[in-house]
């Protein structure tokens, strides 16, 4: 991850997000919209940024909690939610390590939703980190993620690590915002390996008209369960 990048562009407040992603909203709202006790639903927003998904789920009434690799982000998100009238516990925002175990129990959440988080680390942290995700996640819990796709158009002017990574954007959206894995649909699968996609879908936007590199995308929506882990009865 480009930590220092993204304090640098939290403290600044740089192209924050005010509303929630509507991916999020949609694949949240999928799963336990029907749930009548929504405080029973555990739900982690993984590199929660400004807060905007994090207001979100604590809207809803999950029991949400929110983690980042920036203090400044989490700092916004605790604000955010403060000026909206939430007044949390501090167990509910977590600066976490750039790598490595996840401050959290086993089985502790029942969904974990990432909006463009994953893909800030490279190959070989993400690796790690799914299987904290399977650590931290309880038996059936879900993983609701979207992450940007190896054919996304910045990589024209792009720098290959290797391993799917990529660094020194040119143009586009990662212009000065440091490195990015760029997910293959075989990455995807080698991560959920042991769990159930329940849906894999790819997105794209291409400009037609003018020129807008910003607005071009191209990413992964996923929706994963894990399934029963190995010692449960």
């Amino acid at each position: 991850m480009s930590k220092n990048i993204w304090e640098k562009r939290y403290l600044e407040k740089d192209r924050i997000a005010k509303y929630p992603f509507d991916q999020i909203v949609s694949m949240v709202m999928r799963h336990f919209s029907s749930v009548q006790d929504r405080s029973a639903i555990r739900i982690l927003d993984y590199g929660s940024g400004g807060g905007n998904n994090f207001w979100f789920l604590v809207r809803e009434r999950f029991d949400a909690y929110a983690c980042d690799i920036s203090s400044a982000a989490i700092n916004l998100t605790s604000r955010r939610l403060i000026e909206e009238g939430f007044n949390l516990p501090e167990k509910h925002f977590v600066v976490i390590d750039e790598r490595g175990s996840m401050p959290y129990p086993d089985n502790f959440f029942s969904a974990i939703v990432d909006r463009e988080s994953l893909c800030q680390s490279s190959w070989i942290d993400i690796k790690e980190r799914v299987k904290e995700f399977s650590r931290i996640l309880s038996p059936g819990g879900f993983y609701l993620g979207i992450n940007f796709s190896c054919n996304h158009p910045g990589i024209k002017k792009a720098d290959y690590q290797g391993n799917g990574d990529w660094n020194n954007f040119q143009t586009g959206l990662f212009k000065n915002q440091g490195s990015r894995h760029l997910f293959s649909v075989n990455e995807i699968q080698e991560l959920f390996a042991d769990w159930n996609i329940e849906f894999l879908v790819e997105k794209n936007f291409n400009c037609l008209i003018g020129n807008s590199e910003d607005i071009e995308t191209s990413e992964f929506i996923i929706s994963a369960q894990i399934l029963k882990k190995s010692g449960d009865l």
